[in-house]
């Protein structure tokens, strides 16, 4: 189930649309309903914005329109109850779908933590919602999302997941991971520019996560380039998760702006060749381990103007490491 007006429906109160690319990639792959809790509550469009003040939902004229955006959650709940869609993506910031922030109701553009009407209804009921801002992508029945800010602890965990364990050697205590080398991966993420992550969630667990910082690790290049790390339990590797996780990112990033990305692998990692199929090549490497980049935007042309790549390749056996 998705909010109709992400779907490119003109539902939206002035009358447009909030149109996203990655939900008609999700449309075409899956049976997909599509909901404007508004419209199905009885208002018309275009119509005067409302928001949440005091738990009444009030539009900006001051007019009381609560009792038609509790009837359009309502009708909503109603469906999803009788269809039991797996996932429900909603748009974000709406005194009906947003999921985790709202409006404030003073009609200033403030935000505060807290779901609207119909995204509040169908949680408090047991079903998955998730802000479209923050959707990715689905992949294997996987859903790739940006992080609540309580799943940001989890990268310590998934670090470790992420060292290379060559064959017969024994796995190291998980404290390596406080060594300063490692815990720049970590400590501190979400303060820097470049430090955006995103996670991939079955069943209501995150079993995988890629995220990138610009940091004076292994692969670092220069202090423009994000570094890459990427990593899945074990039992979720090599069906194409983690080069979902990855082709996301890459998109991440570009759309940001950024140049290119980069990582370390160590030589006897089996992934070296999949990195490269992926996009990225070898720029560097010492005793150990080769030196990675994948650019996302290519020089300009001699005509003075930029081209872009296509995304990089897929590759559904794609391993972490």
């Amino acid at each position: 189930m998705v909010s109709a007006c992400l779907a490119g429906e003109n539902c939206k109160y002035n009358g447009g649309n909030n149109r996203s690319e990655k939900i008609l990639r999700l449309m075409a792959g899956n049976e997909v309903i599509t909901v404007c809790p508004e419209q199905m509550g009885g208002l018309p469009t275009p119509r005067v914005p409302s928001e949440i003040r005091d738990g009444i939902v009030t539009a900006r004229d001051g007019r009381n329109v609560d009792r038609e955006f509790r009837a359009g959650a309502a009708k909503c709940l109603e469906i999803a109850l009788r269809e039991r869609p797996e996932l429900i993506v909603l748009q974000s910031r709406s005194p009906s779908c947003g999921v985790k922030q709202r409006y404030d109701g003073t009609f200033t553009g403030t935000l505060v933590s807290g779901a609207g009407v119909t995204a509040g209804l169908l949680m408090e009921n047991g079903f998955r919602c998730i802000d479209g801002e923050d959707f990715a992508a689905v992949c294997n029945d996987v859903v790739i999302r940006k992080p609540a800010p309580g799943e940001i602890r989890l990268l310590r965990d998934f670090l470790y997941e992420a060292i290379f364990i060559p064959e017969g050697v024994d796995p190291p205590e998980r404290e390596i991971v406080e060594r300063p080398e490692l815990k720049i991966y970590y400590d501190g993420f979400g303060s820097g520019p470049a430090d955006y992550c995103l996670v991939a969630e079955t069943d209501g667990r995150v079993i995988g996560a890629v995220w990138t910082r610009i940091m004076n690790d292994y692969g670092h290049v220069d202090d423009e380039t994000p570094s890459f790390a990427i990593s899945l339990l074990s039992q979720y590797r090599g069906i194409g998760i983690g080069t979902q996780l990855m082709r996301e990112m890459l998109s991440l990033l570009k759309e940001c702006g950024y140049e290119q990305a980069s990582l370390a692998v160590q030589k006897a990692n089996y992934a070296v060749r999949m990195y490269m199929k992926a996009g990225f090549e070898i720029i560097d490497e010492n005793d150990e381990e080769f030196i990675m980049v994948c650019r996302l935007k290519e020089p300009a042309d001699p005509a003075g103007r930029l081209s872009f790549p296509g995304r990089c390749p897929q590759d559904n056996s794609l391993p972490e490491h």
